[in-house]
């Protein structure tokens, strides 16, 4: 790439130094527009990205049971939501995130892009999933039932035609892979189908929960089908955002000395209901 230096003047130009000045500054001038115009600076990049990343959605609301097609967020409730952790902030949701690279040629979350924890519980489109089915069989108003295998589908993806589903690898390839376990893919294959599983508890088993209904707002486990691994928050890997810290996420199940789940990772289908 050649770097653009402008209009310059050789020696033999007989023009006063006053006005070869003045000609510079008015043609950085007209650069600078062109490309504020035409969203080439990084200030108008983060603008843009912020508009498309932070824009309020609505999630599809029920006390009960979730279905196939609704829009929801995943929240960790019991992850320290702050770094370092204090004991009134909890609680991290599931969401895209664009790198300092990544906004150089693409203001929208796009394939590849890396899934994190956010502090923001408020549901916007970088956070906002759609449980598709993983069947290829229209199941849209089907309740979702634990143990049944799903996808999650980036809810603005999937309004582009052009839908991104989460996806782990588990043993991702060098170089075309980021650092952090979870990304968005465009492919929906076998690494991005997943599936709830209740939290264990000393009354009932999990073996008799097999087939009811996930419940909203009620903690549970996301387990991935092709490792059998569950999904958790990384609370010991914070790293800088846009906009504030975000929490690496973890690809492990983590079990206490009973064989319970620790809380990082449970999870909950999150959805505020409206006042």
């Amino acid at each position: 790439m050649v770097d653009d230096k402008g209009i310059v003047y050789c020696n033999r130009v007989l023009l006063g130094n006053w006005y070869e000045a003045s000609q510079l500054e008015e043609y950085k001038l007209n650069k600078f527009l062109e490309q504020m115009k035409k969203g080439d600076l990084m200030l108008a990049r983060y603008r843009k990205m912020s508009e498309n990343l932070n824009k309020p959605t609505v999630l599809t609301q029920s006390s009960s049971s979730i279905e196939f097609g609704a829009k929801i967020t995943l929240l960790a409730p019991h992850v320290p939501a702050t770094d370092p952790p204090q004991e009134d902030k909890k609680g991290l949701v599931l969401g895209g995130r664009l790198s300092s690279n990544e906004i150089s040629y693409s203001q929208e979350l796009e394939d590849g892009c890396s899934v994190v924890g956010l502090s923001d519980l408020e549901p916007t489109e970088k956070s906002t999933f759609i449980i598709k089915s993983a069947d290829y069989c229209n199941r849209e108003g089907e309740s979702l039932k634990y143990n049944q295998e799903f996808l999650l589908a980036l809810s603005s993806s999937v309004t582009r035609k052009n839908p991104l589903y989460l996806r782990y690898d588990p043993n991702p390839i060098p170089g075309l892979c980021g650092v952090l376990p979870l990304y968005l893919s465009k492919h929906p294959v076998s690494n991005t189908r997943w599936r709830m599983l209740p939290t264990q508890g000393p009354n009932i088993t999990r073996f008799e929960q097999e087939g009811k209904p996930v419940m909203v707002n009620t903690d549970l486990i996301i387990n991935h089908c092709a490792t059998n691994v569950n999904l958790g928050i990384n609370v010991g890997c914070w790293m800088m955002g846009f906009y504030e810290k975000v929490c690496g996420p973890l690809m492990k199940t983590c079990l206490d000395v009973y064989g319970k789940e620790l809380p990082n990772n449970v999870w909950q289908i999150y959805i505020p209901l409206a006042s």
